[in-house]
């Protein structure tokens, strides 16, 4: 625990991060040519590693004078990370409801 309270890493942060950045990836990818593709894709992980962040500080910003703590700089990343894959995951999940639906917007 002494580590995490320096801010250095361990294996088993980044092992986490880059698990999380991978289902982020995995769960944004878009389907067409390959330019708007990619440019889709790209736009998606964006987006959710915006929410992720996003969410993470407001939760910080609402609750570290209420709770008195103080999150490291992994703590945070790691937050991040996996907001970032909630968000990717629950986007996919509901396009896959409108597809099934048909209420998927051209």
């Amino acid at each position: 625990m002494a580590d995490q309270d320096k801010g250095n890493t361990k294996k088993e942060d980044v092992r986490f991060i880059a698990a999380m950045l991978f289902l982020t990836v995995l769960f944004s990818v878009r389907k067409g040519e390959v330019l708007d593709m990619i440019l889709d894709t790209l736009r998606a992980v964006f987006v959710c590693i915006f929410y992720g962040v996003g969410t993470v500080f407001l939760i910080i910003g609402i609750t570290k004078k209420a709770f008195k703590y103080n999150p490291t700089r992994i703590q945070i990343i790691k937050w991040a990370a996996a907001l970032a894959a909630f968000f990717a995951v629950s986007q996919f999940v509901h396009e896959g409801f409108l597809m099934l639906t048909g209420q998927m917007p051209r």
